[in-house]
Parts: structure tokens; sequence; C-alpha cells
């Protein structure tokens, strides 16, 4: 007698880092019912190379442009039984593909197309003021709340210290969105004087900033920070490298991006700071004293989001005139807040294994 077959799933992964990871949770209840689950790579930031050190999926399909999505839909024609596609991996060709592909479709960003019409696609309105990795989950099953929201990667470590890092450090990113988000990012010279606070509360601890080439720039800047405790791998790592340096870290600090949903999926804590995005789309103070948001939650926020942005002020977040949402956001009060964050990961709670000290 033979074992029935495992029913398979498919999962678009094409936008980036954060949106990757916002999927984890979706993998993660799927291949607890048992499902075979493929993720399909089409994105342009090379996400799938987050994964290669985890046994999160049953197979990678890595296709980068449509000749190669083509072929791949020709030879895994109905092939699936479930196929996600969320709002960041949405177009009409993705979901002609999703529909060729697989027997249901599950997608929660709605657009006119005759596809829409058939039996196979099915639309999954999403929740405003809803965390996007339950909005991810609902396009499996919609009666899922925050607390089955499993962001594990069961990362492997590699062992590695390709950068000399010293033993004792915290991972920092100053700017987000490849830097073309300023109603995203903080300003330096205030980064450099958390910097100062940083090393004066804990002398033993280095800072180990983190970013891409986009923001080779910021260099100039940091190298005038006098310290050998400030270490900038700023367009120095590839993408599976960060996941080494976040997971041999002590915890994260920095702003709404990917490198914050990564350090959450290997259970760092995380210091954020936010500006004109929504901490309940993408934040994670909900889970705890072990993640704290920074916001001035000004009237006019959140102006970016994908869902319900506040439109009262600008209609796009690129046309405000002067981004006081980040800019305005006092060192002091950041300062004060990361004392508070310190403290809170420093006490170990009742449940904690006896003698377990602070992390710093």
């Amino acid at each position: 007698m033979t074992m029935a077959a495992r029913k398979k799933a498919l999962i678009f992964f094409s936008a980036g880092v954060g949106d990757a990871l916002l999927l984890v949770p979706l993998v993660n209840k799927l291949k607890k019912q048992e499902y075979h689950v493929t993720g399909l790579f089409t994105s342009p930031y090379h996400c799938e190379s987050i994964f290669e050190n985890t046994e999160l999926f049953d197979a990678v399909a890595i296709k980068k442009n449509k000749i190669e999505l083509v072929f791949f839909s020709l030879l895994h024609f109905r092939t699936f039984d479930l196929v996600f596609l969320n709002h960041f991996s949405y177009s009409k060709s993705h979901l002609s593909l999703a529909a060729f592909l697989g027997r249901d479709v599950y997608c929660n960003f709605s657009e006119y197309s005759s596809l829409q019409s058939s039996k196979a696609i099915h639309f999954i309105e999403p929740k405003p003021d809803t965390h996007d990795a339950l909005q991810n989950l609902f396009l499996y099953n919609q009666n899922k709340t925050l607390s089955d929201l499993n962001f594990n990667l069961n990362y492997k470590p590699q062992g590695k210290n390709s950068f000399n890092l010293p033993k004792k450090y915290i991972t920092i990113q100053v700017s987000s969105a490849n830097n073309k988000a300023p109603y995203k990012n903080w300003p330096l010279e205030n980064w450099l004087e958390l910097f100062t606070h940083i090393q004066k509360v804990s002398p033993d601890i280095s800072l180990v900033v983190l970013g891409d080439e986009t923001e080779l720039h910021l260099n100039e800047k940091l190298n005038t920070f006098k310290s050998q405790n400030v270490i900038s791998l700023i367009g120095k790592t590839s993408l599976n490298e960060v996941v080494e340096v976040i997971h041999n870290s002590e915890f994260y600090i920095g702003l709404d991006s990917g490198l914050m949903h990564m350090a959450v999926a290997l259970n760092k804590p995380t210091f954020t700071i936010w500006g004109a995005s929504n901490p309940k789309l993408y934040g994670y103070e909900w889970m705890g004293n072990k993640h704290k948001v920074i916001s001035l939650y000004l009237a006019c926020a959140p102006c970016s989001a994908w869902i319900n942005p506040n439109t009262s002020r600008v209609t796009e977040p690129l046309l405000c005139p002067d981004f006081k949402c980040i800019k305005e956001l006092a060192s002091e009060k950041v300062t004060k807040a990361f004392d508070e964050f310190l403290k809170a990961i420093s006490t170990p709670l009742p449940s904690d294994n006896a003698g377990s000290g602070p992390i710093i």
C-alpha cells in the first residue's frame, strides 16, 4: 500500500527582501499542513539567497525573465494544487502564469482582468491595519491571527566570520529601501548621536553598519566617527553573508526595511525608527518587549501604505515637502527609547533559564 502523494503549493516571490520574509509564515503553515512547497523566485533582488542555508522549501525555482517563466509554466501545467500570489508579486502576466500552473490561485490584489472571472482565481479581500505577514497567511486561511505567525527560518549557521567581526556586536542599518525612500530615512547626523550614546552606555559592544551599494556614500560621514567600535560593511556583503552577520549579532537597530524582517526571522530583538510607513502593517511591537518601534505618529501618517494610505497631506510619500515624520524625530527621544529597550531585553523573563545574563 503506497502513501498518498503530498499536495503541492507554489508561492511567487517577486519583490524585495522584506516581502520575501513576510511570506515565511505562509510557507511554514503550508509545510505544517504537509504540503510540498515550491518557491518561485522572479525577484531581481536575488531574495532566493536568503534561504540558501535553510530547509524552508521542498523545491526552489529561480526564473528571472519572461521566457524562463513561460517554459516553467509549460513544464508544470496544473502541477500545483494551490498557487499564492500576494499584492507585491501581482501582475496580470503573473496571474496568467499562476492560473496556468495551479488548480486554485489565491491573490489579495484585485485588478480588472478577464482571468478574475475564472473559478480558479480566488481574491482574498485585504484587511486594513493588519500585519502584512498575516495578510499573506489569509491567502491560505482567513481565520488565522497574529499568534499563528511563525517567522522562523530554521537557519543553519555557517560558523563563518568572513569580516573578522568581534565576538559581541549589534547590527545597524541607517538607510532603507535602496536609498530611495527619504520618508523612511532618519538623518545620518542623528544616527551618529545615537552611536555616541550607545558607546557611552555599552562601551564593550561594537556597532556593525550594514547596507548595499546604493548606500556607499554614507561611508564618508561614517568615517568621520572616530571609533574602532564602529565597523561599516556597507557595500561589502552579499545577501547571504548578511544573514550570517545578523544571526551572529546581539540585536538589530534600524528602519522599516528588509533587514528588520530578517532580524525577526532570525529571532533577534529589534529597535526600529519609523517615518511615513505603517508599523501596524510591517512592525513587530505586538510580539512583545523584544521589539521596540519609535515614531512621531503624526496626524498625516502613515502616507506610505499599500492599503488605505493617509492622503490628508500628500497623495504620494515622495511628494512630501519636508518629511517631518522622520526628520523631526529628535535624537533625544530615540536615545531615551533605546535605553528603555535595552533595559527590557536585558531583563530575563520568569521563564528564562536561571543565571541567564543580559544581552549587553
